[in-house]
């Protein structure tokens, strides 16, 4: 009877241990309880783009046709042919100068005459200044006359005086006269001078040349028409990408935008340009019986590629928006609740609910702007029963750790294999 007692007392003992312990297992008032962690993450900076992709072709940054001038006449001669690559100042068209040329030559040879006539008259001046030079040397007094001249010698010098001044009189009015001719030719000199610098400025007007880079694409020889078209030149550099955009595309796309295209024959060469153009009226017309209407755009390379061609089709990423080097985590480490963003921390052994201020999301990645930085350990994949503070650990099955494994634990890492063993 004893026995059977003292038995059924250890059964109620053993059976309230039992209670007891599940009891105070379950509350987490009276118990701090352990977590496992297969994995955490360390916190990186990365780069972020929102991308937008799209198709375009490729087209020339610009192109210009030269007319026909009626005004300038006939054209003389085309002086470039259907693919020539050109340079900005060569010479495209001439148009026939007969008429100008002819008029230079008839100036040319009148300057010619005039500078005969100069030259002439110049000589007669020459030849008239010694005269009145000689003329005044005779008409000077003789510094060796004697006292005893006489009257009648006297009278003689002073006649032969009056006729060298009337002829001194005589000479000086036709210097004057020369040099007055002198002056009128140098005039008529300066003015066909004139006449001929403006003629050959005029007839560089009827040498067309290009005013840019690139290359020619169609020419018409022999125009039937004003206006008609002579030379057409696609220039080379840079290129332009010419697409479409959806309206809900055309609506987060913005001028100065950074793109990034790859054409695709060459997929693995990527360019950057720029959104130059974007324009808000729709291709065609409008209907209502279509889902959504499409407006043009234009990029515009950076530099120019020797490898892409006119009409290439290209894959094209418009850039909506970036980051760069900023902290970025994954999305399945994000946690929310009641409004507020967070995630757990690993931090001492122990875990750290922290709340985080979230920026640009692409692709499952996310910037985080405010809350984390670079280098801390954070829970890879949260599990609804771990919580604020929860004290964890990392297992480890021993049967894949080797001496030269462990040395490359924490000592953090190692004292907590030590103290809590390896788990299965």
């Amino acid at each position: 009877m004893k026995k059977q007692t003292l038995i059924g007392i250890i059964i109620t003992i053993s059976l309230a241990f039992i209670i007891i312990n599940i009891s105070i297992i379950l509350s987490t008032d009276h118990i701090e309880r352990s977590k496992a962690l297969n994995s955490y993450s360390n916190i990186e900076n990365g780069d972020l783009k929102k991308l937008l992709s799209t198709k375009g072709v490729v087209i020339p940054s610009s192109n210009y046709s030269i007319k026909y001038d009626k005004s300038l006449g006939t054209i003389n001669e085309v002086k470039v042919s259907e693919g020539d690559v050109i340079l900005a100042g060569d010479i495209l068209i001439e148009y026939q100068t007969g008429h100008i040329d002819a008029e230079i030559e008839g100036l040319e040879q009148q300057f010619s005459r005039l500078n005969a006539r100069m030259s002439s008259a110049e000589s007669d001046l020459s030849s008239l200044e010694q005269q009145l030079s000689e003329a005044q040397a005779d008409s000077s007094p003789d510094l060796f006359d004697t006292e005893n001249n006489s009257i009648d010698s006297n009278n003689s010098n002073n006649s032969d005086n009056r006729d060298n001044e009337n002829s001194e009189e005589v000479i000086s009015n036709q210097i004057g006269d020369k040099q007055d001719q002198i002056e009128d030719l140098n005039l008529q000199v300066d003015g066909v001078n004139q006449k001929i610098t403006q003629l050959h400025g005029e007839k560089a007007k009827y040498t067309i040349t290009s005013k840019m880079d690139g290359t020619v694409t169609e020419i018409n020889p022999y125009p039937q028409s004003e206006n008609e078209a002579v030379v057409s030149i696609n220039s080379n550099q840079p290129f332009l990408i010419e697409g479409k955009l959806s309206e809900k595309q055309a609506a987060k796309v913005k001028e100065g935008q950074k793109v990034i295209a790859s054409a695709n024959v060459l997929p693995d060469q990527k360019k950057e340009g720029t959104v130059k153009e974007l324009k808000m009226d729709p291709i065609g017309v409008p209907s209502v019986e279509e889902k959504e209407s499409f407006y043009p755009f234009r990029a515009e390379m950076i530099e120019a590629d020797e490898t892409w061609h006119h009409g290439y089709h290209i894959s094209l990423d418009i850039v909506l928006d970036e980051r760069n080097g900023v902290v970025v985590i994954p999305d399945s480490v994000i946690q929310k609740k009641a409004g507020k963003t967070y995630v757990y921390v690993v931090k001492n052994g122990r875990l750290e609910k922290r709340e985080i201020n979230l920026g640009l999301e692409v692709n499952n990645r996310t910037e985080v702007l405010q809350g984390l930085a670079k280098g801390e350990r954070i829970v890879s994949h949260p599990s609804k029963d771990i919580k604020d503070k929860m004290e964890i650990f990392m297992p480890i099955n021993h049967r894949y750790v080797e001496k030269k494994t462990l040395k490359t634990f924490s000592s953090e890492q190692r004292v907590r294999l030590i103290l809590r063993g390896f788990v299965h």
